[in-house]
């Protein structure tokens, strides 16, 4: 991409934000699907195989099929099944989180910026970044260990340890990826970079994340808990009936893992279009990145001919001022007492339809 053809970007709202991501995702579906695919499938079908071993060769479940008083035995199986998804889970951390996650940011900012972004030009341009992003995910958590441990502490501590916790969880540590893809960041200063970025734009940031977290209900959630219930259903009827659930939790586990994979699939690279769309308009609102592309595209400096020399160039350093200022404490405080009033509503709410149905049942 050349100085002429830099692309022309514009503040977008929480609506314009999700239509840009839907039409991103429309737009390059089969790439998009094919980038994750690649590593999400063959983990998904190996998960299947282990969560099938796994319930077979359970030793509670055998213990209980053939009514034994006996305590169950660990078999050499059931514990190479167990070692097996914790295998997995490493290796999913680090294709899934860390290769495939940074492919795909690559290919959305391409695309986004003007350049067409194919399935193998996206993994082939990430390079290393991949490892720097596995990096910052680790430190990410070390993070997150610390701020539970603040949710802990008295009276500040539980006012705004749930707003706090939240927004670095769903929001900070997305935002990683395009940061340390695009901007070269990595670890603390990375998360630093995004905690900058988010905290300027709280509340808009907060609405597009619960955007995108209800759009997640809806197509993964929903119908994994709804499966989820009917086989509960199922098992408990076995099992009150003397029968045996082995059988039953085995087609659980092939349902749900294939719809998990199924969904996950579907829904993931939205999720990622969504995070680095997210990271552009925060730029683009808080530090004229759109400005600085017309600029560089109006005077064709040499010096910095593509988009992503403009993206990096104009990165600025972390901010000098305090990490957490009283204005974020009081977000948080209110982000918490948002959380709080959902949950008494969800739970009077169940609470008036139990009391209904018993009444009904009379």
């Amino acid at each position: 991409m050349t100085a002429s053809s830099l692309p022309v970007l514009r503040p977008l709202g929480i609506g314009e934000l999700l239509d840009q991501a839907i039409r991103q995702y429309r737009r390059s579906f089969l790439n998009f699907i094919g980038i994750l695919a690649v590593v999400q499938i063959p983990i998904g079908l190996l998960q299947f195989v282990v969560s099938l071993v796994s319930v077979q060769t359970n030793p509670a479940l055998n213990a209980s099929a053939r009514n034994l008083d006996a305590p169950p035995s660990l078999s050499p199986a059931y514990l190479a099944s167990q070692a097996g998804t914790l295998f997995i889970v490493v290796v999913s951390f680090v294709l899934v989180q860390g290769v495939a996650t940074a492919a795909m940011t690559r290919a959305v900012a391409d695309n986004y910026l003007g350049t067409r972004t194919g399935f193998t030009e996206a993994y082939r341009r990430i390079g290393g970044a991949w490892l720097p992003l596995i990096g910052t995910l680790l430190v990410a958590a070390l993070v997150g260990m610390v701020l539970f441990i603040w949710l802990l502490v008295p009276c500040v501590g539980w006012a705004t340890g749930l707003g706090l916790l939240a927004f670095y969880s769903a929001v900070i540590v997305p935002l990683a990826a395009p940061i340390v893809v695009l901007e070269h960041k990595r670890g603390y200063a990375a998360l630093r970079r995004g905690w900058d970025l988010a905290r300027r734009r709280f509340w808009a940031v907060v609405g597009f994340v619960a955007l995108m977290f209800l759009f997640n209900l809806i197509v993964v959630s929903g119908p994994n808990l709804i499966i989820s219930a009917v086989f509960q259903g199922l098992i408990l009827g076995a099992e009150r009936g003397g029968n045996s659930a082995t059988n039953l939790l085995t087609a659980q586990v092939i349902v749900q893992s294939l719809l998990t994979l199924v969904f996950s699939l579907l829904y993931v690279p939205l999720q990622l279009i969504g995070m680095t769309l997210l990271y552009f308009d925060l730029r683009v609102r808080t530090e004229g990145l759109d400005l600085a592309m017309l600029s560089q595209d109006a005077q064709a400096v040499a010096a910095a001919p593509t988009a992503e020399a403009v993206i990096t160039g104009q990165a600025p350093a972390a901010e000098r001022g305090g990490l957490i200022t009283g204005r974020d404490l009081g977000n948080f405080f209110l982000l918490s007492l948002g959380f709080f009033g959902i949950y008494v509503v969800l739970v009077g709410g169940i609470g008036l339809l139990i009391a209904a149905l018993a009444l009904g049942a009379r």
